[in-house]
């Protein structure tokens, strides 16, 4: 016996089928001529010639050592190293079956490695096509879901914070947006102006047709043409169905699905627990992005100046930079909620450099200043 193999031994066990424990834990070795197991209760050697050896359990991981000398008993042990010894390998046949195992193993591993890439593959599709999935569900979403979700919407807002009533400003207001919507192709959305009495600078959108603009982004605006371009990129996100769009993306794969093929159970759930909520949160910058480009599209078409959009966002991203403006301070959430990265901004600029001819742009002053001024008496009043 070479001392070599004496010391190298293995962890495993046995199975006696006509033993009464029927299984024993302990220790395999191997010697020149035998696979030898040992425990504190039990003792085998199997002969290596004429030893046969297979792999099996989960994953092919165990290995099994029979002899038909012993026909009632089964040497196992998860430890393929034992595969790597010597004298075991030294019997062609049990090199073969050794070949036969690693090679089962590697195959094993190649399936496993391509299931895996299989899924993530799935994963990856599955998030790639969760976009184009929402825009065909909020499609099939009724005109008069939208107007109903809006309006439920800003009913809930007025419930918390004073909206302005007041007839002659919102007329004023609506007589400022008219060269602007009434000129957006969407038809089926009736844009609803609301403003609210807030200093906070900023604006967000409502399905159906919806608009909230706060007192402080109208007196914070220099122009009406910087008031024209927010409220161009806020029509955009309603014809671009960015509000709904949000909700469907929360409702999770099962609901959209759902809602993709005719069950709006699922999707109701979400709009009637988070819909206020969600809708008044920030954007995605690849929605915000689409909206800027929807936007400049509707004052183009509409032969207004969208320079205005530019100068407002610029300027917006100018104070919050240097916090110049102290009246502005805190209420400066507009780049919040439409977050007015440089990127955008440098963006719409090349818009403008592109742009074929610069015509005489339809005036949008609309007695602007003085429609600030009456705005401003009306909340110093207030105050």
């Amino acid at each position: 016996m070479n001392p070599t193999y004496q010391n190298i031994s293995y962890p495993g066990g046995m199975f006696d089928s006509a033993s009464e424990c029927g299984r024993a834990f302990g220790k395999i070795s191997v010697t020149t001529d035998s696979l030898c197991f040992e425990s504190p209760t039990d003792t085998l050697e199997l002969p290596l010639d004429g030893i046969s050896l297979k792999s099996g359990g989960a994953g092919n991981r165990m290995l099994f050592f029979t002899h038909d000398s012993f026909p009632t008993q089964t040497v196992f042990t998860g430890d393929h190293g034992i595969l790597n010894n010597a004298s075991l390998m030294s019997y062609s046949h049990i090199a073969g079956q050794a070949i036969r195992i690693r090679e089962v193993k590697k195959q094993s591993r190649r399936i496993l490695t391509a299931v895996i890439v299989l899924l993530l593959g799935c994963i990856y599709g599955i998030f790639q096509l969760k976009e184009p999935v929402v825009i065909a569900t909020a499609k099939r979403i009724p005109l008069t879901w939208e107007q109903k979700l809006g309006k439920a919407t800003v009913t809930q807002l007025k419930a918390g914070k004073p909206f302005i009533g007041d007839a002659e400003i919102l007329e004023q207001l609506e007589s400022l947006a008219k060269p602007l919507l009434s000129r957006i192709p969407e038809k089926q959305y009736d844009f609803v102006l609301h403003l609210a009495k807030d200093p906070e600078i900023n604006a967000f959108a409502l399905p159906g047709g919806h608009i909230v603009l706060n007192t402080g982004l109208l007196l914070t605006a220099n122009s009406a043409e910087e008031v024209i371009g927010v409220l161009a990129h806020e029509a955009a996100h309603i014809t671009l169905q960015h509000g709904l769009r949000q909700l469907i993306g929360t409702a999770g794969l099962y609901a959209l699905v759902q809602t993709f093929f005719g069950d709006t159970g699922g999707l109701m759930a979400v709009f009637i627990n988070n819909g206020t909520f969600l809708l008044t949160q920030k954007y995605s910058r690849d929605y915000e992005r689409e909206a800027d480009d929807r936007g400049w599209e509707y004052l183009i078409e509409a032969n207004l100046d969208p320079r205005g959009m530019i100068v407002f966002f610029d300027r917006l991203s100018e104070e919050q930079k240097k916090d110049a403006l102290n009246r502005v301070g805190d209420s400066l959430n507009f780049l919040s909620t439409h977050p007015a990265t440089g990127e955008r901004i440098e963006s719409l600029r090349k818009k403008w450099e592109k742009l074929d001819r610069h015509p005489e742009y339809v005036s949008a002053d609309q007695g602007f200043q003085a429609f600030k001024e009456k705005l401003k008496k009306m909340q110093d009043k207030s105050e």
